[in-house]
């Protein structure tokens, strides 16, 4: 494979430490949707993935996306930022750019007075490398062009297909509220409702092969927000069907919409990616789900699964140790996967070649029946 590549990598973890893709966009351009890390080093997988395949992280990544602002989309993202130093930084925001960094500096200063999360802080860390760097944030919204390119040979496009303007105002609002009610002196939380429907849906275009990364994004009753809207109110779909798909949100119930599957795609074409979400009780996706997803596509791919796994037999000498000192010790539930599909636009046929590594595996009905 060369490398003049249009490469589509979702790396996962599994245990809710998150996902991330990493995009080649043909040639030395790449792109990084979200950061998820080791929970153990506090990596940034994508940016140990980009360092392997001996990427110029320096100037060859050229775009980094924050899908949504929720923990195991961003961990790991202020690393990412500060190593690659010619990359642009979006996110989607309020329409009122100054009153959610003012929110995010207000948060980050007074984290004794309100509850502090690390996706704060490495939010206001990444606002921080882009001010020193005098590069403006960009701010994604519904059918913005976020990156293009035409060079001899090479045609790129990448679009955010949400969210919606009605989104960003409700969240405008919302976030007007928030401030409103926040009161110096107080213990009191802020909430920041629905991550998920704020999710940036990018469609990727290289060389006439198109793909959609799905995010978080959920799917909705009405056609404002969700999934819906991207269907009937999107001005830039490519008239071109999409042959490779990021299923959203691990592959949930709450994100499936089947109009998405039959008019985004072409399904005898299509390669399905997703990664699980495993914590607790929650175990996605579900094998009900996996039945359905596996009808749409003609190849699927996770890049782990281990609801069957069991925590590790310990030595009984260690065993009373940890419920006499720390009996609410758990074992890591970590598994870290990588789905690799290429083109090689240097030899195109128009077929996505697939890499596994670590423990991502193709899914088939053996598979979803044994669940």
């Amino acid at each position: 494979m060369g490398m003049n590549c249009f490469r589509v990598s979702l790396i996962g973890t599994g245990g809710g430490y998150g996902e991330s893709v990493v995009v080649q966009l043909g040639a030395n351009n790449w792109m990084v949707v979200d950061s998820c890390q080791d929970p153990v080093t506090k990596e940034s997988l994508p940016l140990r993935y980009l360092k392997s395949l001996k990427v110029n992280v320096d100037s060859d990544v050229k775009l980094i996306v924050c899908s949504h602002w929720h923990n195991d989309h961003i961990l790991g993202m202020e690393n990412l930022l500060d190593e690659c130093k010619s990359a642009s930084f979006a996110l989607a925001i309020t329409s009122d750019k100054e009153k959610f960094l003012e929110f995010i500096e207000l948060e980050s200063r007074q984290d004794k007075l309100l509850a502090k999360t690390s996706s704060t802080n490495i939010m206001a860390r990444c606002l921080q490398i882009a001010r020193e760097r005098k590069t403006p944030v960009k701010t994604i919204f519904q059918d913005r062009l976020l990156f293009n390119l035409n060079e001899k040979n090479l045609e790129v496009k990448v679009f955010a297909l949400s969210p919606s303007d009605t989104v960003i105002a409700e969240f405008g609002k919302e976030l007007s509220e928030l401030m409103k009610d926040f009161v110096p002196n107080s213990n009191k939380k802020i909430i920041v409702r629905s991550p998920n429907e704020k999710c940036v849906v990018l469609q990727t275009y290289v060389n006439g092969h198109s793909v959609i990364l799905g995010g978080d994004l959920e799917t909705s009753s009405d056609n404002e927000h969700g999934w819906l809207c991207i269907l009937d109110n999107s001005q830039c779909i490519l008239k071109n069907k999409s042959s490779l798909f990021k299923i959203p949100h691990h592959g949930s119930e709450n994100a499936y919409e089947e109009r998405v599957w039959k008019e985004l795609f072409d399904n005898d074409k299509l390669i399905g990616q997703l990664s699980p979400f495993m914590h607790g009780k929650v175990c996605l996706p579900t094998s009900e789900m996996l039945a359905k997803f596996i009808k749409m596509v003609k190849h699927l791919y996770i890049t782990s699964y281990d609801k069957q796994v069991k925590p590790k037999k310990r030595e009984k000498s260690l065993e009373k140790a940890i419920q006499k000192f720390n009996p609410t010790l758990k074992e890591l539930q970590y598994r870290e996967g990588i789905i690799e599909n290429l083109i090689d636009l240097d030899n195109d046929d128009g077929e996505w070649k697939t890499k596994l590594h670590g423990n991502a595996f193709k899914i088939d009905s053996k598979f979803i029946d044994g669940l």
